[in-house]
């Protein structure tokens, strides 16, 4: 008995068999080459195999036939995106909802493409500027931390900038970083609090207001406590209280 590719392909691809799909598809293919819209269930089965190009030659296929379907657009949208080219796969997407500007999926598809394309400069990016830190090029990394946080509104990049600004000597700045540090850490990380005080406290020892970083540790160990429960044995703050006792009563104190 001939084997019935089509039924093979359909059942290759519910059960999510895409090589054999792909196999069997183009075999229906061949065989009823006058059923165009088989070329899209070839392109599926192709591209979730991982055969980009294999799948790019059949969508283009049924778009020579069929060039104003919106959804053959999406699927290259789908195509593009898989291929990490963001670009592109929103030129699709966009003319897919041009063809159909009521489909809210489109719509949906052809925004979070937009998105993403415009989040692809900022994580570039912010990839150069970690670069920067790594490699202590603390004003430049400066600079590029700056552009991330007050233009492009990548806040939690905050603690970094300003221990970046710390680095590069400028403490006054560094100070006022600290407190916006404060005030996001207040809102969308309790955890950073402690950070938060530690880094201010770190930043007063390098300025040499040893009671002033004394202090900032003190609320960096409550923080911690009140967080937690309790103080663990190599705890920063611990360690950084104790240093700082010791060089402001230099004459009786012993850190351990």
């Amino acid at each position: 008995m001939p084997i019935n590719v089509l039924a093979e392909a359909d059942a290759a691809r519910n059960r999510r068999d895409w090589p054999s799909a792909a196999y069997y598809y183009a075999q229906a293919v061949e065989q009823q080459p006058g059923r165009i819209g088989l070329y899209v269930q070839l392109g599926h089965a192709y591209k979730e195999s991982g055969d980009f190009e294999a799948a790019l030659e059949a969508y283009r296929r049924f778009l020579e036939e069929e060039p104003d379907d919106p959804d053959i657009h999406l699927q290259l949208g789908h195509l593009y995106n898989r291929m990490h080219d963001l670009e592109t796969a929103l030129q699709w997407y966009d003319r897919a909802h041009e063809l159909s500007p009521n489909d809210t999926e489109i719509a949906q598809h052809s925004e979070k493409a937009r998105q993403r394309v415009s989040r692809v400069d900022v994580e570039n990016k912010r990839q150069r500027a970690m670069e920067l830190v790594q490699s202590r090029r603390w004003q430049p990394a400066r600079e590029q931390l700056r552009d991330l946080v007050v233009n492009d509104g990548e806040e939690d990049l905050i603690a970094v900038y300003a221990n970046v600004t710390k680095e590069a000597g400028d403490f006054d700045e560094a100070l006022r970083l600290y407190d916006i540090y404060r005030d996001y850490a207040k809102n969308h990380d309790a955890a950073s609090m402690i950070d938060v005080e530690i880094q201010t406290a770190h930043l007063y020892k390098a300025m040499r207001d040893i009671r002033s970083a004394l202090h900032h540790y003190i609320r960096a160990r409550d923080v911690e406590f009140d967080l937690y429960g309790h103080i663990t044995p190599d705890s920063i703050s611990g360690q950084e209280i104790r240093s700082c006792m010791g060089q402001i009563y230099t004459c009786f104190w012993r850190p351990d």
